[in-house]
């Protein structure tokens, strides 16, 4: 085996080919996060990002995206904002701890890779291991919402109701070019949750997510929708999309509208458009947010590890693992009995 690092935008044109037609050997793969489009869009604008080709007889076998970190530690190219992460390969045996032993680091953290890549599974963190949620729209979208609870439906055609008699037909704009738009979504973003606060203070992913929501490339290309009601925005989408595939990237609303669900009906309203145009999945991403069990339909199993080279590095990691979990339960636990206490 043979593994050469380069830069994401090294890769040429034959490299290009191979790499679509590896994306397109499995579903699993279909995924714009996958993309050699957003390795290079990363890799423009952070220079840490890189990619690792992994040779066998003078012959590509996969490609590995990533981020250089610190103390020769490798991370999700984009982390923290791919949704998505592994090898882009047609099914090729990789010994991953030797890839990454190769590429020259101690070792590569991923957060959410497809559980089917066998390549990874023996490094799957104990428990980590979920179901990402889903919207099949395989039979359309009528079929889709048909197959929603009584309540699920109600609900929905109350909150949208409701939202209009406050302020005027609803309506979705599929797709945006206005930069305005982009940022009103940042900032609603920012206000409500400290994550994105810190995520969108780095100049660099601001330029990743501007340059990629007006991509429109065949394996990446970017979607901005807004729901209005009446002239006024109340929920704003970025997502990324491939063939066939819509994969929700950032979502925000106004909160002074919270009470109709706007996050809920520009969804569903961004499904049903989505399903007009041949889109017959729709990836809502890693999280149990509460929302997304009420509309998904469909799930795939992914999980979260690292592929450390020495053995003992990966023992004593996952010793620390283990013991800062058992803290956390026991916290969590005493945190329940004092409140129970005082109640």
């Amino acid at each position: 085996m043979r593994v050469t690092v380069v830069r994401p935008g090294d890769l040429g044109p034959s490299e290009a080919s191979l790499w679509n037609r590896f994306q397109k050997s499995s579903p699993e793969l279909q995924n714009p996060f996958f993309s050699l489009t957003f390795a290079q869009a990363v890799g423009r604008h952070r220079p840490n990002s890189r990619v690792a080709v992994v040779e066998a007889d003078g012959v590509i076998q996969a490609f590995l995206p990533l981020d250089l970190g610190p103390q020769r530690i490798g991370l999700p190219i984009g982390d923290p904002m791919n949704n998505l992460q592994g090898f882009v390969s047609d099914g090729a045996t990789i010994d991953a701890r030797q890839v990454i032993r190769k590429a020259g680091l101690r070792g590569w953290r991923y957060t959410t890779a497809p559980a089917e890549q066998p390549a990874l599974a023996a490094h799957h963190y104990a428990g980590s291991l979920v179901e990402a949620p889903l919207i099949d729209l395989s039979d359309g979208y009528r079929s889709y919402y048909a197959n929603r609870s009584r309540k699920f439906r109600d609900d929905f055609g109350r909150h949208w109701r409701s939202l209009e008699r406050c302020a005027g037909p609803v309506s979705l704009e599929w797709e945006t070019a206005a930069s305005g738009h982009l940022q009103q979504l940042i900032e609603w973003k920012s206000a409500k949750h400290y994550g994105a606060r810190q995520t969108f203070s780095d100049p660099a992913t601001r330029d990743i997510v501007e340059e990629l929501a007006v991509t429109s490339n065949e394996d990446c290309g970017g979607l901005v929708t807004v729901l209005r009601a009446g002239e006024r925005i109340v929920g704003i989408n970025a997502s990324l999309i491939s063939p066939g595939v819509l994969s929700g990237w950032f979502t925000a609303y106004d909160d002074d509208m919270a009470k109709f669900s706007p996050g809920t009906l520009a969804m569903l309203a961004t499904a049903e458009e989505a399903a007009r145009r041949d889109i017959t999945r729709i990836d809502l991403g890693a999280g149990q947010d509460s929302y997304k069990s009420r509309i998904t339909n469909a799930s795939y199993a992914i999980a979260g590890g690292a592929v450390w080279v020495i053995p003992g590095e990966r023992a004593a990691r996952g010793l620390y693992r283990r013991l800062y979990q058992e803290r956390k339960m026991q916290r969590g636990v005493a945190d329940k009995t004092g409140k129970a206490s005082s109640d």
